[in-house]
C-alpha cells in the first residue's frame, strides 16, 4: 500500500490534515532541538526547487529522483548531534517520505503534504526567525 494513496488511487483523506497537523505538533512542540522556521523553510524551498526540475521536461522525475533522495543525506548532516541544526523527528519525517517517493505522483502528494505541514507549524505558533 502506498504512503500517500489510498487503494483506490487517491490521496489518502487525512494525509494534508490531520497527519499534517500531528507533524507540525511534534516539530513546534519538540522539548529538545525545536525546529526553526529558517530550517523548515530551508527544506521545503529546497524541494520545491525540485519540483520545478520534475516540471521542466517529460523525464523530469527520472532525472531529479536521485536529487530528491540526495535531502536524506542533507538531512542527516543537519541532525547530526555534534551540530545540530534540525530535530530528530524532522529528520526521521523527510526520510519517511522521501523512502515512500518512487514515482511522479509520490513526489506530488509529499509536497502537497510538506506544505500542509508549513501552514500548520506557522498555525501552530512557529515564528520567523
Amino acid at each position: 500500500m502506498s504512503r500517500f494513496y489510498d487503494e483506490k488511487g487517491n490521496i489518502k483523506r487525512d494525509l494534508l490534515d490531520k497527519e499534517a497537523e500531528k507533524w507540525a505538533r511534534l516539530f513546534v512542540k519538540e522539548e529538545k532541538k525545536k525546529l526553526t522556521a529558517n530550517q523548515l523553510r530551508k527544506f521545503y524551498n529546497e524541494f520545491k526547487a525540485l519540483e520545478k526540475k520534475v516540471k521542466v521536461d517529460k523525464k523530469g522525475f527520472e532525472k531529479t529522483l536521485p536529487l530528491i533522495k540526495m535531502v536524506k543525506s542533507k538531512a542527516a548532516y543537519s541532525a547530526n548531534p555534534e551540530n545540530q541544526k534540525i530535530p530528530t523527528r524532522f529528520k526521521d519525517f523527510l526520510w519517511e517520505h522521501i523512502d515512500a517517493i518512487n514515482e511522479e505522483r509520490d513526489f506530488d502528494a509529499f509536497i502537497l503534504l510538506f506544505e500542509a505541514v508549513v501552514g500548520f507549524c506557522y498555525g501552530l505558533g512557529m515564528k520567523n526567525n
